[in-house]
Order: C-alpha cells, then sequence, then structure tokens
C-alpha cells in the first residue's frame, strides 16, 4: 500500500545469452529496481533475500545473481586460468567455483566458460582416407546439405539476390546426419558413417581468448561487511589455489576491480609525489628557503589522521575518493599554514624575537585560519547526510575533508610554531658547529 510498498520497476529478459556468453541454452534477467529515495530495501538486501527464495529449478546448472556497483570496472573477484586446453581449464574452474562459493561473503559466482549444446565429432576412418575424403571435404559436404550452398548471386533491381541449396530429409538431428551420403572424388555416393566416425561431445557456447591463449575468468561479489576484497583474494592465494593450479598446469592471475584498483593506486602514488613536489619548489621559490616549505607542509600528516579518524567514526572505508580527497586536503592545510607563516616573517622583519614572532603570528591569524576551514567544513556537512544513492560516493571525500581539515586546524596553530623554532633550532645548532670549525681553521692559518 504506497509508492515505497514496490520495489521492481522493470524487468528485462534476454534468452539465448548472459553477459559476454551466448548460447540457446543460456539467459539473462535484468531486475530494475525503483531509485533508492522511493525505497526502503537496498540493493544488496533485495540480492541477498532472492537468493534464499531462489526455487530449485530442474534441468538449471547454475545460476548466478549479482548487483551492478559502480567503482573501477570489473567484479570484486576476478580470477583468470591460462595454459591449458578448454577442457583443463573447464575442470580446473569447476573446482576453482565450488571453493569460492565456500568462501564467506561471496556470492554469484560463475565462470565465462559455459557449456553450450551437445556436438557430434567426426573422425575420419581409414576407408574414408582410402577413398580420397579429408575433414575438411566431409564438412564442407556436411554444411553444403544442411546449411545449403549457394551456386549463384544474381543483381534485380537495386538488390543482390543470393540462391541458396539444401537438402531436405524427412528425419532430423543427428538421425539426419547418420543417414547422409557423401559423394567421393570418384563420383559415388558412400554412407557418411562409413567414411567418419560420429561420437558426442558436451560443447561449449563460447571460448574466451586473452592475448592469443584460452582463457576463463571465475567471478564473484563480495559483502564488504563480511569480507573485503584483499582479504578474500589473501585467501585464496594462501589456500588451494596454488595446489589446483599447479595440478592442472595452468598460470593464474587475479584481474577485475583487484587489478584496475592496482593500477589506479599507482597512477595516485604518482600524482601525489608530483602535487607534493610541486607544493615545495613554489614555497622554496616564495620564501627562498629550503626548510621553511617543510615546516609547512608537516602538518599535511595530520590532516591524514583526522580523515582516517573521521572514516572509522562513521563506519567509512577508504576509497580510492578519499584518496583524492587527501590532496585537495594537503592545499587546504598548506594554505592555513601559509597564512600564519606569512605574518610569522612579517613580524620577523619588523624585529621581533622567534619566540614573540610565533606567538603573535598565531594570535594575529587565529580569525584566518578559524574561518578559512570552518566555511570549507560548513559548505561540505550538509552532504554527509545525503542519502541519494548518485551522491553517496561523494562522501568519502566530504568526510576526508572535514574530519581532516577540523583535526589539522586544531593543531596548525601550535604545530607549525613548533616546527619553525625547531628548524631554528637545527640552524642555529649547524651555524655553530660549522662556524666553530671555520673559525679554528683560520685561527691555524
Amino acid at each position: 500500500t504506497g509508492e515505497r510498498d514496490k520495489l521492481v520497476s522493470a524487468v528485462f529478459t534476454t534468452l539465448g545469452s548472459a553477459g559476454r556468453n551466448v548460447g540457446d541454452n543460456l539467459a539473462q534477467m535484468n531486475v530494475q529496481l525503483l531509485p533508492s529515495e522511493f525505497r526502503d530495501v537496498r540493493t544488496g538486501d533485495f540480492v541477498a533475500a532472492w537468493r534464499r527464495n531462489l526455487p530449485k529449478l530442474p534441468g538449471i546448472d547454475r545460476i548466478s545473481i549479482f548487483e551492478q556497483r559502480g567503482g573501477p570496472p570489473g567484479r570484486d573477484v576476478d580470477l583468470r586460468l591460462t595454459g591449458g586446453d578448454v577442457a583443463t581449464l573447464k575442470k580446473a574452474s569447476s573446482e576453482i567455483v565450488e571453493l569460492m562459493s565456500a568462501i564467506p561473503g561471496l556470492s554469484g559466482v560463475a565462470d565465462d566458460l559455459p557449456y553450450g549444446k551437445p556436438e557430434l565429432i567426426m573422425t575420419l576412418l581409414p576407408r574414408g582416407t582410402a577413398l580420397g575424403f579429408t575433414l575438411d571435404e566431409v564438412g564442407r559436404q556436411v554444411r553444403n546439405a544442411f546449411e545449403g550452398a549457394i551456386p549463384r548471386r544474381f543483381a534485380r533491381g537495386d538488390d543482390e539476390i543470393t540462391v541458396r541449396v539444401a537438402m531436405t530429409s524427412p528425419r532430423s538431428g543427428a538421425a539426419a546426419l547418420r543417414d547422409f551420403e557423401l559423394r567421393t572424388p570418384a563420383g559415388e555416393f558412400v554412407p557418411l558413417a562409413e567414411v567418419v566416425s560420429l561420437s558426442e561431445k558436451q560443447g561449449f557456447s563460447a571460448i574466451q581468448r586473452r592475448d592469443g591463449a584460452t582463457a576463463v575468468a571465475i567471478t564473484g561479489d563480495l559483502d564488504t561487511d563480511v569480507m573485503t576484497t584483499e582479504n578474500a583474494i589473501a585467501l585464496l592465494s594462501d589456500g588451494p589455489m596454488p595446489e589446483i593450479a599447479q595440478r592442472y598446469g595452468l598460470s593464474w592471475e587475479f584481474a577485475g576491480r583487484a587489478e584496475e584498483s592496482a593500477r589506479a593506486f599507482e597512477d595516485l602514488r604518482i600524482g601525489v609525489m608530483i602535487a607534493l613536489s610541486a607544493i615545495y619548489i613554489i614555497l622554496a621559490w616564495v620564501f627562498s628557503d629550503y626548510w621553511r616549505p617543510l615546516a609547512i607542509m608537516l602538518i599535511i600528516p595530520f590532516g591524514i589522521v583526522g580523515a582516517v579518524f573521521g572514516h572509522w567514526l562513521l563506519g567509512y572505508k577508504l576509497t580510492m575518493m578519499s584518496l583524492i580527497a587527501l590532496l585537495g586536503l594537503a592545499g587546504i592545510l598548506v594554505n592555513d599554514s601559509l597564512v600564519l607563516v606569512s605574518r610569522m616573517d612579517e613580524r620577523l622583519s619588523e624585529g621581533e624575537r622567534l619566540r614573540e614572532a610565533v606567538v603573535g603570528a598565531s594570535r594575529d591569524r587565529l580569525r584566518a585560519v578559524l574561518l578559512t576551514s570552518l566555511t570549507t567544513i560548513g559548505g561540505l556537512v550538509p552532504l554527509l547526510f545525503e542519502q541519494s544513492v548518485q551522491a553517496k560516493f561523494m562522501v568519502p571525500m566530504a568526510v576526508t575533508i572535514i574530519f581532516g581539515l577540523g583535526v589539522a586546524t586544531m593543531l596548525v596553530l601550535f604545530l607549525v610554531p613548533a616546527f619553525v623554532g625547531i628548524g631554528a633550532d637545527i640552524r642555529n645548532a649547524l651555524r655553530f658547529v660549522f662556524g666553530s670549525r671555520g673559525a679554528r681553521h683560520q685561527a691555524a692559518e
């Protein structure tokens, strides 16, 4: 009774394909739920309830239910096997599917090498060879008979007309094939069963290849409240997975989100190094000093501590968006420190001693530092209470900046002056040591 009691807005069913796999024995159903603002049931709870209430259907080999998620492309766990023939890969993947299905929180486990229709395998007999047949010739005659041969094409107006000649048989299926007769190079007709032997074999609807080698991917989705992707990968890597791969002589690797996340972290690491180097170079150029930029930038790690604390307090996980927000947080913290140090330099240029200058600068710039931080925090606080799914991925960014900036602002008025004082003490000690050596060297001369 009401709009919130309705969950499903549309259902689309596809016959003959499922994901990247195709075949008459496959089907896929896409269920589109109402926007999250109009329902009380979360997508994860809906999927879990669907799995619990799934009926046992006769003739169904495997059913996989999973939800589409944002973030890096690919599934949470994506294990890829290469290095063997199709049959060997299927045997290994079947064992790994059972292994992965037993991992807590891992669901929707399936491989991309599904069985297709049964196939008839033709093997050339010695009699067929003696009659002058080859497998290519046998296959050509069988294909032309059942699918039709094209003896002619001609134009009619703007259209091209194709003439296709096919055999008609009162029988169908394997029976029609066994009754089929082949034409020998000498022009005689012999039964197909005298030329080749026919055997049935379970085929595959689609075979995937990666870098020219046959490959199979076993994928699954994780409930991150139960287990993280890193823990699941470690559990598989340290468990029977290496033994299975060695037994079948296969190579294996993790791809999917794990591969994309590792690549993204590597790019982010390079970006962080470039950003911090650029900040240091600009500050060193402005202040004409090598230590002063370090004193300003040393507040950044304390902002990171605040960001981690905020994620822990609100129950969020550190995501890629959180790490990207750390770069913005670093810029804001450097700005607060820069305001304070600039005022301190002004007091030093007026003749004040270092202790008086840093205390006076903290007092003079207290309002400016607080306003800079509080206005930023106030603008981002409403994002913490956003319930829209479209904006949920932005919440970790807001948590990073709000808590990182809040913790660092409380410390910047104390730590930055302390860092500047420590730098001055180190500079005076170096001057005393090297200055004394220089004086002794001049006296000896």
